[in-house]
């Protein structure tokens, strides 16, 4: 019985390995660059004429075909500029059409391209630019006055110029084709920055070899179905992708620009901050059939359907929603359900130094499948365990899996993924149905994180053998710090994490980034930050202050603004409480658990009393 459980996880108790139940499907990639593997297959017969892209607010369309020409044209304008290989491009720009064309371009020369979020602030920019040290930096007219902080020597490239001036050549598009650059797998491709398991923003590298798998696994798993099958009545040419995730994001730079190019789906880029209307007329003009999402979306949509009848005076197409970047509640779900009884929604997971994603739901998964979680016997073998700072603590988990996406799955491994469900006291891996710290290989892992050997070597764990393919920490497992179990089916759940990141509005916020802002305040003598729950942002960011012996006029309206004028609007602190001491380890760690047990203390209180 033990034996067909683990084969059935795709489990072997020989070496303590999950695989995925998806055929390997990077081995048969044979090119060296991402671009190299990418833009041919938009010439392949039947997409050239597709539309690769659609701006569903102004109805703009770019072909599979016009894709490819626009970013050898780029590419063209970008060497002239002076970008080489090796080079580092910051891009930093709202979703468009055009998103897409310029990140294949910088890759064309063997540049390593760096997005940017728009919301950061110009001095957040200028030490994401410190770290990465671009040679240019391509950028919107409106987002250029951001860059004011950057140095001097570093070349401003207007990307609305850029265009313009690309237009205007005349040549044949056929004639176009990918300069030489000697790019090798093993070559850098992507610096996206990530929080990685704990600490302040690092510089996460991926290699060709990383995008090339990552596109390639996507391409299987979305072309398939998920893991399955795809039902009969759809095909390949049916599907239409909703676009609302930030392309500067790897969840929908992975998505869009490695995703649904390689599997050749027209993907509909709704544009601005999201909105549920917008949203859903777009689905609704263009046919979308899948949407992939973050879970304050679904919360925006249900209250939007709840409301009003959206599904009722809709006609649509849509049948899968997936979500990602935080774990979705299950009672966001439920009430989705309801409001969209004939929509599958479902949760993938995946990490900026994973490349994108590594765990998707199955698209033939029908709800009530998702929702029977197995729970573990209750003996002494199936205790939990679960992570909290340094200290471990072991306990049985309670029917039911509690909030914050518990008892619900994160789907199955992705082609060519491997798993460890690893027990954090001991090292050892641990069986279906048991809880660890869940690590991952393959050949879309990281080559690491840049200029920080240091946080490299906490994240990546040598292993022997590997999973076949070439760039990155493929031979390498990365602990994810996310605390998980594999269930008989292959399911991966999510039940807590050992990081200390905020997950807010599905963006990570480091604690200690806010920490060190709440430290300049004349005012402060020490703080703390931790998450706080929060319905529609899932977590935000709380401190916990000390004030300065003599400035018991501080107040919490003014450490709010003091932080928001510091930090993107997503990592403002939220709520502030006023207590004596932080608690700390000898030495000098924050003690955060004991935090949440100071609300409930004699030793607080507000800065409103």
């Amino acid at each position: 019985m033990e034996t067909e459980l683990h084969l059935a996880a795709g489990y072997c108790a020989a070496t303590g390995v999950y695989r995925s139940g998806h055929p390997p499907r990077f081995a048969a990639a044979s090119a060296l660059s991402f671009p190299e593997y990418i833009l041919p297959r938009m010439n392949l017969p039947g997409r050239r004429d597709r539309p690769a892209f659609v701006d569903a607010s102004t109805g703009a369309a770019l072909s599979f075909a016009g894709l490819r020409a626009l970013s050898l044209r780029v590419t063209r304008a970008l060497a002239a500029a002076g970008l080489r290989r090796g080079h580092v491009a910051l891009l930093l720009s709202p979703n468009s059409l055009h998103f897409p064309a310029l990140s294949l371009a910088v890759l064309s020369l063997g540049a390593v391209l760096s997005a940017a979020n728009p919301l950061l602030t110009p001095d957040e920019l200028a030490r994401q630019a410190d770290d990465a040290k671009p040679f240019l930096v391509l950028v919107t007219g409106d987002l250029a006055p951001k860059l004011r902080s950057i140095v001097p020597d570093v070349n401003i490239v207007l990307i609305e110029k850029l265009l313009a001036d690309v237009a205007a050549e005349v040549d044949d598009d056929d004639t176009l084709d990918l300069p030489t650059a000697n790019i090798g797998r093993d070559d850098a491709a992507l610096l996206f920055y990530s929080s990685g398991t704990t600490g302040r923003s690092k510089g996460v590298v991926s290699t060709h070899g990383n995008t090339i798998a990552m596109a390639a696994s996507l391409e299987r798993a979305w072309g398939g179905g998920g893991g399955g099958e795809k039902p009969q009545q759809y095909d390949d040419d049916d599907e239409v992708y909703g676009c609302v995730l930030p392309m500067f994001h790897l969840f929908g730079f992975s998505s869009f620009v490695m995703g649904t190019a390689a599997l050749g789906a027209t993907a509909v880029v709704v544009p601005g901050r999201f909105s549920v209307e917008k949203t859903m007329a777009a689905v609704e003009e263009y046919g979308v059939t899948r949407l992939l999402v973050v879970p304050p979306m679904v919360v925006k949509m249900v209250k939007a359907a709840a409301g009003d009848g959206e599904p009722s005076r809709r006609r649509l197409r849509l049948r899968q929603v997936v979500s990602s970047g935080a774990p979705l509640q299950r009672e966001h779900m439920a009430r989705f359900r309801s409001c969209f009884p004939a929509v599958n929604l479902g949760q993938c997971y995946g990490l900026t130094e994973t490349t994108g994603i590594v765990t998707m739901c199955d698209l033939q998964h029908n709800n009530n499948g998702i929702d029977k979680v197995e729970m573990p016997p209750s003996s002494t073998e199936a205790t939990f365990v679960a992570v909290a700072a340094m200290t471990t603590e072991v306990k049985e988990r309670s029917a039911g899996g509690g909030g914050g996406g518990r008892g619900v799955s994160i789907g199955r491994l992705m082609p060519d993924v491997e798993a460890k469900v690893v027990d954090p006291n001991y090292g050892e891996p641990l069986p279906p149905r048991r809880t660890g710290e869940l690590w991952v290989r393959g050949p879309s892992v990281m080559r690491g994180y840049l200029n920080n050997e240091e946080a490299t070597t906490m994240a990546m764990v040598a292993a022997a053998g590997s999973v076949s393919g070439g760039g990155g920490g493929g031979g390498r497992w990365l602990r994810t710090g996310d605390l998980c179990y594999v269930d008989s089916r292959g399911l991966v759940y999510v039940v807590d994490r050992v990081k200390e990141l905020i997950k807010c509005n599905a963006y990570q916020v480091a604690p200690a980034e806010l920490e060190d802002v709440l430290a300049t305040h004349p005012n402060v003598h020490d703080a703390a930050v931790t998450p706080y729950p929060d319905k529609e942002a899932g977590e935000i960011p709380m401190a916990y202050v000390v004030k300065k012996q003599g400035s018991c006029h501080l107040q919490e309206d003014e450490v709010i603004s003091f932080v928001q004028s510091k930090v993107a609007p997503y990592k403002k602190i939220r709520k502030v409480v006023f207590v004596d001491s932080i608690p700390r380890s000898p030495s000098g760690k924050i003690l955060r658990r004991q935090l949440k047990n100071l609300l409930q203390g004699s030793i607080l209180h507000r800065s409103r009393m």
